[in-house]
């Protein structure tokens, strides 16, 4: 197709200016075509180099993911997504649990929209997206023969933990295409041959530390755990490579942890006492640490191979095996039981079982895991524990038998004393009153004295049997708890004592609501003995008192924090240096030529406060008073 310009220059320029115009047009267009095609090689060779790049960041951050997915741990994987994130154009960095739960996710937003559903069956770091601003890697992260459990000894198949996902910006590439285009433009416009020897030296001086990082990733990935990066080249591409280099060094340090790690944990495993083990799906012993020739003296590697129940006693074997059958069958997750197993030299020994069962990867039953914890003494412990126990209850048995006679004696005892001695008592003082009615004429005073005092003897005597058969009946007496109006019992004995004695005044006060869990009776017995004793020894005061109350023991007393009742009086007192005989039976502190009493009275209290439980003590000062306090249980205010 002809055009109107070009005919006329052809038809009116010369030859020179043709050539010269043909040879300018020739080169810029030598110019423009060769920066054109230097250009589109330079940007294939870029964009291969940082696909590649963007492949290997993604397999780099996945070897270096691997713990953080293992233990589910964001922390473990902070660094690394750091480090990754400091890569020239890495604009976002996403760590994803196999279920799909992202793990972390550090950067900008993905401008390729949602992504898609990671593909479970890559084997390598692969492009996911691209969009005209950026790449999307994705990389799955597999662990590489782990043990299922430190008592594993076959492999399990590579697992997959998750996936990583890269996104890479596309600046770098966009800004080295126009870099080179309107370099080769000038070049070219200016000199052909120079500018393509510098197009070919840049070219060369770039992509020359990309290849050799390229190249160490590739030998990291295949498994050269000391290799290192060259760093050299460009800035971008020197902390490319110091990153990398860091990257290795921060896995190698890991991975020394780890093995020391499991180090640690063999040799936890091999100390402890307890016989740690694996069984296979028949039932035959896979694994077992040293404990076990510590306790049945079998060689490990003698036992190993051999079935579970080839060392139980055979009784227990039955047990066992309903225990393995419900393992197997998934009815229970773990089991313990106690089982008697067969010693090398042929003893038997008690040993504590307990398993869980192991399944494989499709399911299906592996095994079981345990321990064995030696028993042996413990049994036998519990064995002469028993043989004490019924010898024990024989000697209960008898020793009751034998209180039942004592109290059969006492009671026939008490008759006798009852009945056998009141009578010549009764004897004793009504004659003596006979010859005071009768003959008091014929006896002068001496004689009448005599009398008087037979008949006071006669009398204490006949008040000290009823005493003691009260204290008696009291030690035999069934207690029937309930709740106990004490203040109520109180009041209505210091009005008994104040009618018998209208003449005395004195001042009684009685706390209000003071309760307790007792026997009515018999606490009514120990209530009127200790106030008739307060009643006795305030006597000879003209102002007496007499005081009922409770109150919180306090700190460094015996009971701390217990509620205590007390009797207190301000009559005689007694010296606290013979109160150790205050409630011992016939013991008085006091003449009987001063105040009267049999001296059983304190006793009788400290029975019927023991049978309760509780405790009873005194306070007192020769001339001040005394406080008797006591306990009952269940006490209430």
């Amino acid at each position: 197709m002809k055009t109107p310009f070009l005919d006329d220059f052809l038809r009116q320029a010369a030859f020179k200016q043709q050539l010269s115009v043909a040879v300018t047009v020739g080169v810029l267009v030598f110019a423009l075509f060769s920066s054109l095609l230097t250009s589109w090689q330079g940007s294939r060779q870029i964009r291969q180099t940082l696909l590649s790049q963007g492949e290997h960041i993604a397999e780099s951050l996945a070897d270096q993911s691997k713990l953080a997915l293992l233990y589910a741990s964001a922390e473990n994987a902070s660094g690394v997504v750091d480090t990754t994130l400091s890569f020239p154009d890495v604009k976002r960095v996403e760590i994803i649990q196999a279920g799909g739960r992202p793990l972390i996710v550090r950067g900008d937003g993905d401008a390729a929209g949602e992504p898609a559903q990671p593909d479970a069956a890559a084997r390598s770091a692969y492009l996911e997206a691209e969009t005209p601003d950026s790449w999307r890697f994705v990389a799955p992260v597999h662990v590489k023969n782990r043990l299922d459990s430190p008592f594993e000894v076959e492999q399990s198949p590579e697992e997959l933990l998750g996936f990583v996902r890269v996104v890479q910006s596309k600046e770098t590439l966009s800004r080295m295409l126009v870099r080179i285009f309107l370099t080769n433009i000038a070049i070219s416009l200016f000199f052909a041959a120079i500018f393509l020897s510098v197009v070919q030296w840049l070219s060369s001086r770039m992509t020359k530390p990309i290849t050799a990082l390229s190249e160490a990733m590739a030998r990291a990935e295949h498994g050269e755990s000391e290799v290192r990066a060259a760093v050299g080249g460009p800035k971008d591409i020197r902390d490319m490579a110091q990153a990398f280099n860091s990257m290795i060094s921060a896995l190698q340090e890991r991975e020394r942890a780890l093995r020391e790690s499991q180090a640690s944990y063999r040799e936890v495993v091999d100390s402890v006492k307890e016989v740690i083990f694996q069984t296979d799906a028949k039932g035959a012993w896979v694994l077992l640490n040293p404990a076990w020739r510590e306790i049945t003296g079998i060689p490990v590697e003698q036992a190993l191979g051999r079935p579970f129940m080839s060392v139980l006693h055979e009784e227990d074997r039955g047990l066992a095996a309903v225990w393995q059958s419900q393992l197997k069958a998934g009815k229970v997750p773990s089991c313990r039981f106690e089982i008697r197993f067969r010693r090398s030299d042929g003893s038997m020994g008690w040993a504590e079982a307990t398993q869980h069962a192991r399944w494989n990867d499709d399911g299906e039953f592996a095994g079981t895991s345990g321990t064995l914890f030696d028993i042996t003494e413990r049994r036998l412990a519990a064995e002469r524990l028993e043989e004490l126990n019924a010898d024990l209850e024989d000697r209960v048995r008898v020793r009751t038998a034998q209180l039942e006679a004592s109290n059969q004696e006492l009671e026939a005892f008490s008759y006798s004393v009852s009945h056998d001695l009141r009578a010549p008592l009764r004897a004793i003082d009504g004659f003596a009153n006979i010859l005071v009615e009768d003959y008091a004429g014929a006896l002068d005073g001496a004689g009448l004295s005599h009398l008087q005092r037979i008949r006071a003897a006669s009398q204490r005597m006949s008040q000290l049997i009823d005493d003691l058969l009260e204290l008696a009946r009291i030690s035999r007496a069934e207690i029937n708890y309930q709740d106990t109006d004490l203040s109520s019992a109180v009041r209505d004995i210091m009005r008994d004592m104040q009618e018998a004695e209208p003449d005395r005044q004195v001042d009684v006060r009685v706390e209000e609501g003071l309760h307790a869990q007792a026997d009515p009776v018999l606490v009514r017995v120990a209530l009127d003995n200790l106030l008739r004793n307060a009643w006795k020894f305030t006597g000879k005061r003209e102002a007496a008192s007499i005081a009922f109350g409770a109150a919180k023991l306090a700190a460094g007393e015996l009971g701390d924090g217990e509620t205590a009742y007390f009797v207190r009086d301000n009559g005689a007192g007694f010296d606290m240096a013979y109160a150790d005989k205050l409630f011992k039976p016939f013991s008085r502190l006091h003449a009987a030529t001063e105040f009267t009493g049999t001296g059983i009275g304190l006793a009788t209290v400290q029975r019927v406060i023991h049978r309760h439980g509780g405790r009873i003590w005194a306070r007192s000062d020769a001339g001040e008073g005394t406080t008797f306090y006591f306990t009952l249980p269940a006490a209430r205010i």
